[in-house]
């Protein structure tokens, strides 16, 4: 993963463009747990700025398909993040905040999203059944 700062006109700012950018080779966001632990460790980001168990607690709830982020909960985020700095986390997975907010109050599950409080869902739910 190429850790450097977001070029935040490359942010995804509807499902369709989501889609795209996870389907491309962009190596600027984060596609799996690791590519997250890797910019904390590097210190960039408002990953920095968690404690490590909020870290674990949202780590543990995300879910990845297709190349990109699919769903979680942005509950763990709350208790150290400011808003601005939740945003710049789903930035790194390449999600404009308007993006952000269209997905949230939903839950990836069975392959369609469905409300629920507290997580986000993306237009790549769903999308590894789709292949198969």
């Amino acid at each position: 993963m190429n850790i450097e700062s977001i070029d935040k006109t490359k942010l995804a700012t509807s499902g369709e463009e989501y889609r795209a950018l996870v389907g491309s080779d962009a190596d600027w966001i984060a596609r799996s747990a690791d590519d997250v632990w890797q910019v904390r460790e590097a210190g960039h980001g408002p990953f920095v700025k968690m404690p490590e168990a909020d870290l674990r607690a949202f780590m543990a709830s995300l879910q990845f398909e297709s190349g990109g982020l699919s769903t979680g909960s942005y509950r763990p985020l709350m208790a150290s993040l400011t808003l601005t700095d939740i945003f710049e986390v789903f930035e790194r997975f390449g999600m404009s905040r308007g993006y952000f907010l269209e997905t949230h109050e939903a839950k990836c599950e069975g392959g369609t999203c469905s409300f629920d409080f507290w997580s986000f869902c993306s237009s790549v739910c769903g999308s590894s059944a789709k292949e198969e």
